[in-house]
């Protein structure tokens, strides 16, 4: 996975433009908890690019407030950790926390 870090609110608006033509991934997850970093991997391991297609982005939740409130809001998103939301065409097709984030259903998104 080619992970691009999340680390402003100008991004938000490139997610937003670019979900316009291709779907978009996007990770929070909080370093410091080992089940974040197991979500994290398994996705990174399952992952195929010439499958999914898509940018995924990734938002450390750690000195994030104002971006995690920025994406709640625009996105609809109550903060979640770990947390995958799909977006597309400037909206959230997906949205899965904890255990309920299975490459199986993002699969599903493959563009």
């Amino acid at each position: 996975m080619n992970w691009i870090s999340l680390d402003s609110l100008e991004q938000l608006k490139v997610i937003k433009e670019t979900s316009e033509n291709q779907r978009v991934l996007l990770l929070m997850f909080s370093p410091g908890n080992s089940v974040n970093f197991v979500v994290k991997f398994l996705l990174e391991r399952e992952w195929n690019e010439d499958e999914m297609k898509m940018k995924t982005y990734i938002l450390d939740l750690v000195g994030s407030e104002e971006l995690s409130g920025e994406i709640e809001k625009e996105f609809g998103a109550v903060k979640e950790s770990p947390q995958v939301l799909i977006i597309e065409r400037g909206k959230p097709v997906f949205n899965a926390s904890y255990g309920r984030i299975l490459f199986s259903e993002l699969r599903k998104f493959s563009n």
